[in-house]
């Protein structure tokens, strides 16, 4: 009977993060088709409906004023802006306000706000993220006798202290929030370093010469480093730096990405552990919202920067596609076929939706 009671507790624990993770991507998926609403209100596009998620609508308004309906729809896996007229094959005068009857630079800026948008959220969310908990930052756990030269026998002076909070080597911020060997890979290779730590809330500045200390586990009786050993913490950031950090942040992430679809085509990287679908992508949120909100943040963050970068790749049915199908219009004069042009965005989405099934398969038995 306890055991019963437990699996029941926990089944209904996960179907809370479950949940929590719907609506973790419901807000990222809101937020890129608002961005499309907004630059198509900016250029006067007439809209027809705004909807979050697919299927039969659960609340549904319509403004008496612009026409537009505004939808809560009852399955919670995506959402769209329908702008009037976008889907019309081969119309000789399209209406007034309508997708084709605006000009090429106005339709691929609407295009592109999508993804604009869930750049600019990503950076505000990690952002607070920084000012709230804080990045990840190298902290001594424990510091060793260090010693002039390989026979210990002369002691040299210990610079660093335990609690010092590693904040940068040479100049560069060793951020590990990313990047656990973000501190490592900044001091390999060098013998002298300066190196900045947060010592009781101040910055201090170490010039620190690598030397030997005793280390029970190496072959001798010492090692060469620093003598010390660290963990991580998490340092609060102002709010200057956290804006400053938060792009930089977001440019580790999409570098990150592209490293890990290029990783794929070397054979670097398995399919099953760098690519998923939308199950996939729901599952690993809910596994965050285990640890707490800073977990979400950070998970909304990297995955709000992975919509943005995945709609602007040029395959059918993404934006990014479609901006180019736009550009061959602005350069030629006249649209390639608007029939052809539906038919291969209608062929990519069937694409990408038995992909996205696949992708989950394989992710959820490997």
């Amino acid at each position: 009977m306890f055991l019963l009671g437990t699996t029941f507790v926990e089944v209904l624990e996960w179907i809370g993060y479950v949940l929590a993770a719907l609506l973790c991507l419901m807000f990222i998926i809101v937020v890129h088709e608002f961005g499309h609403y907004a630059a198509g209100k900016i250029f006067k596009f007439k809209i027809n409906e705004f909807s979050i998620g697919f299927g039969p609508a659960i609340i549904k308004h319509t403004n008496k004023k612009t026409g537009e309906l505004f939808a809560v729809r009852c399955i919670p896996l995506g959402g769209y802006c329908a702008f009037d007229g976008e889907d019309e094959e081969g119309k000789s005068e399209p209406g007034e306000g309508s997708y084709y009857s605006k000009p090429p630079w106005q339709r691929i800026i609407v295009l592109l706000s999508g993804a604009l948008f869930n750049f600019i959220s990503s950076i505000i969310v990690i952002a607070v993220f920084f000012m709230a908990f804080g990045d990840v930052l190298p902290r001594v756990a424990s510091v060793s006798e260090v010693f002039t030269d390989s026979e210990m026998t002369v002691s040299a002076q210990q610079q660093f202290r335990e609690g010092d909070i590693i904040y940068s080597v040479d100049g560069e911020k060793v951020y590990s929030l990313i990047d656990a060997n973000a501190f490592s890979d900044a001091a390999a290779d060098k013998d002298e370093l300066r190196i900045v730590v947060i010592r009781d809330g101040e910055q201090v500045a170490l010039n620190i010469t690598k030397a030997y200390y005793a280390d029970e586990n190496a072959e001798g009786g010492s090692s060469y480093g620093f003598g010390i050993s660290y963990g991580y913490t998490q340092y609060k950031l102002g709010f200057f730096p956290a804006i400053g950090h938060s792009f930089e942040f977001v440019g580790d992430v999409i570098k990150l990405i592209f490293t890990s679809i290029g990783q794929l085509f070397t054979g670097d990287a398995k399919v099953s552990e760098t690519l998923g679908g939308t199950v996939t992508a729901v599952a690993s949120l809910a596994e965050l919202t285990q640890f707490g909100f800073y977990a979400i943040m950070y998970g909304v963050c990297v995955l709000s920067a992975s919509v943005a970068i995945m709609n602007i790749l040029p395959f059918p049915a993404l934006d990014g596609c479609k901006v180019i199908f736009t550009l061959i219009e602005w350069v030629r004069g006249k649209p390639i076929n608007r029939k052809v042009e539906n038919i291969i965005h209608f062929a990519g989405l069937i694409v990408l939706l038995a992909l996205a099934v696949i992708l989950d398969l394989v992710h959820f038995l490997a």
